[in-house]
């Protein structure tokens, strides 16, 4: 199996779609419901999507001692059966101290399909270097996260079936 390189960039930009911000992480990471907080909804490319943070990272998942994050659709009628999603996305950290975002992204196309409606990093950032007060990502115990998606859309516009040769004289 060949793992994924994880990129890692930092913009001016704010993320596009979508931004949640933690006023409390300490709290938040207390009082996680089974170790999870999922986000609002928001929309992007025509679909439904949340984000799935642990805190503490998804155990079940070779995630300790790191932020794990996931891009999960909540459009269930989007992606039923017999249908998928194929998409883009990057994920947010905002450094309070340069005033910028870490952008993280492996840059493979992800499907989503009533099988897989999740995906994302089971090792986004370690603990340790996200709460060290230099690096800017906790700042007074807030922080935030964003995402951007690009849904493919398939539209074929034709299709070519060659099934004899001909000679060309």
């Amino acid at each position: 199996m060949i793992k994924t390189q994880i990129k890692r960039s930092r913009r001016d930009t704010p993320p596009a779609h979508y931004m949640l911000k933690i006023k409390s992480f300490s709290q938040l990471s207390e009082i996680a419901r089974d170790g999870i907080y999922e986000s609002d909804e928001f929309e992007a490319g025509d679909y439904k999507w949340k984000l799935v943070l642990y805190p503490n990272g998804n155990l079940k998942a070779n995630g300790e001692g790191h932020i794990s994050l996931y891009l999960a659709s909540s459009d269930a009628k989007a992606i039923s059966t017999g249908c998928h999603v194929n998409m883009l996305f990057s994920f947010f950290v905002y450094d309070h101290i340069r005033d910028k975002y870490l952008t993280i992204q492996d840059g493979k196309t992800k499907r989503f399909y009533v099988l897989r409606t999740k995906h994302g990093f089971d090792q986004l950032l370690p603990l340790a270097e996200f709460n060290d007060q230099t690096n800017g990502y906790v700042v007074d115990d807030c922080c935030v996260f964003g995402a951007e998606v690009h849904v493919i859309k398939n539209k074929v516009k034709g299709l070519a079936v060659i099934d004899q040769w001909q000679d060309l004289e």
